[in-house]
């Protein structure tokens, strides 16, 4: 057993591998190509690639800052080769080497929580997902603003994504190249809606899914304010004559329930995106804090699978500005795991909730002190890898 860095001769070795996997047509395996792969670790065994998965990098917002982060994806080993741990011992390696790639979080889509969690992912969101009938939505008076745009003109609405993203922990900054597989993924019934008042304020990405029921698939709805929300939900109704449904997904906290006149429509809550601290040190000296809080506080961390974020560390906020300096010393006033931490540091729960829930020890004295450091923040993601 050896494990290599993939390339180009690996591509049809890669295609099979995860077509089995995950029970996709060849012709769907789409993202596999020359540049792509080279982001690929593999596990061999008598020069057959029998593992692998896939470090993307990206660039991620948490708090309204941007850092770098490694999405792990195309998790998957062949059936013959399951129960041998090749999984573990990738998802090491993974932590290593986005370390040495400058990489300070990651981020995954788990196939189980409970097996990720033990590498030090951690659940950091939920989302709620709609499906509602095309006749609950009213003659919004604000749809007048709202217009069709070609696909090919996929660049304006760019600003509003950017807009909206620096509000939630978790979203990704999309470069050109991610932004045409999210718009020219299909374009079989593909449509794509701006609405615009004096500027522009949101958009909705959406296919027609034709069977025994059609329905409105929506890809993306993004809107900065309410009015927005009203005019790119009206386009659906408009449809109502031959198109039963829309479904979509939406951040924690959206107000379609308030938006509606009967809040009595299908909702569910998913858990979401997991994500991993990476390189701590970087990711603390990388946020912004409230600029008249001054602490020093000893933290102890616990992370198995990088030595570089284990130990008891002297948190210092100053200025607005965090610094970690590691320490010698048995003595802290908090002690956590590195999956709790990110769970604090990207807002999604707060130490009061950590502390209720048994993830920290911590004295009591303090805590207050420490909501005041790690506010909660909205997270969400909508980009999946």
């Amino acid at each position: 057993m050896e494990i290599n860095i993939l390339n180009p001769s690996h591509m049809d070795e890669l295609i099979e591998l995860l077509s089995q996997s995950f029970l996709l047509p060849y012709k769907q395996v789409t993202w596999v190509n020359e540049k792509s792969i080279r982001n690929c670790i593999g596990i061999f065994e008598k020069n057959k690639l029998v593992s692998a998965l896939v470090i993307n990098p990206f660039e991620v917002y948490i708090r309204g800052k941007l850092f770098t982060l490694s999405g792990i994806g195309g998790v998957a080993t062949l059936p013959e080769h399951r129960g041998k741990n090749y999984i573990h011992i990738l998802l090491k390696e993974a932590i290593k080497i986005s370390k040495d790639r400058g990489l300070i979080f990651s981020s995954l889509y788990p196939f189980s929580y409970e097996f990720y969690r033990l590498f030090g992912w951690e659940l950091c969101g939920f989302q709620k997902r709609y499906r509602v009938k095309l006749r609950l939505i009213p003659k919004f008076k604000e749809t007048e603003k709202v217009k069709k745009i070609p696909l090919t003109d996929w660049n304006y609405i760019k600003p509003v994504y950017e807009k909206y993203a620096k509000n939630f922990s978790g979203m990704i900054k999309r470069s050109d190249e991610r932004w045409e597989n999210n718009i020219f993924w299909t374009k079989d019934l593909t449509y794509l809606y701006v609405y615009e008042d004096i500027d522009l304020e949101g958009y909705v990405l959406y296919q027609v899914v034709k069977g025994s029921i059609n329905k409105i698939n929506v890809r993306e709805i993004i809107a900065l304010n309410t009015s927005a929300y009203k005019g790119l939900l009206r386009i659906f109704s408009r449809q109502s004559i031959n198109i039963e449904e829309a479904e979509w997904i939406a951040e924690i906290n959206d107000s379609l329930h308030l938006i509606l006149p009967n809040p009595y429509i299908y909702c569910n809550i998913e858990p979401t995106f997991m994500l991993r601290i990476i390189e701590l040190k970087k990711a603390i000296e990388g946020m912004s804090f409230v600029e008249d809080i001054k602490e020093n506080i000893f933290v102890e961390i616990k992370d198995n699978y990088a030595e570089w974020n284990n130990g008891v560390f002297k948190l210092i906020v100053e200025d607005g500005k965090g610094f970690l300096e590691k320490e010698n010393t048995s003595y802290w006033d908090i002690s956590l795991s590195i999956n709790t931490l990110f769970q604090i540091i990207s807002g999604f729960i707060s130490i009061t909730q950590a502390f209720d829930l048994g993830l920290i020890e911590v004295n009591k004295k303090i805590i207050l002190r420490l909501n005041k450091i790690f506010t909660t923040y909205p997270t969400f993601s909508c980009d999946y890898f």
